[in-house]
């Protein structure tokens, strides 16, 4: 029955190893090739718009469903201490958002996609609801990062605690650089823009990696994914 149980787990994990660099590397191929996409102008969610629409949100869909599954395997990993119960269900509203998010279609963005207005039109429903969908992302990255934290603090992985909650913290600074500069210069540079896209994606895969490590450890298996050394440890 254990041999049963730790394929399945295992499985759940990895979902979670290969969501992030699916995501973002679907959505710059799409960003540096869709016509009239500006990574300056326009935020990635504007690519689920236009006759090819149907990529990003697939996208979407498929990394938010397996950000889900990965957060029913950080439950069977994390069964006792504080924000064992917590933290998953965090992570798996995480990947709702992204599931919403793809379900629904942007608002034609400042040109974009190809024929729409130069300036932003009124906002629809879905529009809107997208929207709200990516701030609530954010919102719950952090509270992810704050309770994954106090996880490792009080089970005794302080490395890995300082790793997550420095992450999170970094977050909303970063998020508040991005729009002061958005309001000071009327865009952003390239490098800002890709920050935005992988800021979330970098703390769900090391996540990832380090809950499979720690699952491969606590059966005796050999690990698929080898933690680097800067890592966090459990």
């Amino acid at each position: 029955m254990m041999a049963r149980r730790t394929l399945p787990t295992r499985a759940l994990l990895a979902c979670g190893a290969v969501a992030g660099p699916v995501y973002v590397t679907v959505a710059m191929a799409e960003a540096l090739t869709r016509d009239g996409f500006d990574l300056t102008r326009h935020r990635f969610t504007a690519l689920t718009a236009g006759d090819l629409g149907w990529i990003h949100k697939s996208n979407m869909l498929l990394v938010g469903m397996l950000t889900v599954l990965f957060a029913v395997g950080a439950a069977r990993l994390l069964r006792t201490g504080q924000g064992a119960v917590w933290g998953p269900r965090l992570l798996g509203l995480f990947g709702v958002a992204y599931v919403i998010g793809g379900a629904l279609t942007a608002d034609p963005l400042a040109g974009f996609p190809p024929g729409a207005a130069s300036e932003m039109v009124q906002t629809t429903w879905q529009g809107a609801a997208q929207n709200a969908s990516r701030g609530a992302s954010t919102a719950l990255l952090i509270a992810m990062s704050v309770v994954i934290a106090r996880h490792f603090a009080t089970t005794g992985r302080r490395g890995s605690a300082w790793f997550y909650a420095l992450y999170g913290a970094a977050v909303p600074v970063a998020f508040a650089a991005l729009i002061a500069v958005n309001s000071a210069v009327g865009n952003y540079p390239y490098a800002i823009a890709v920050v935005f896209l992988v800021t979330p994606w970098i703390w769900v895969t090391i996540l990832a990696v380090h809950l499979y490590g720690r699952e491969s450890a606590q059966r005796g298996g050999v690990p698929a994914f080898t933690a680097t050394r800067g890592a966090p440890v459990g």
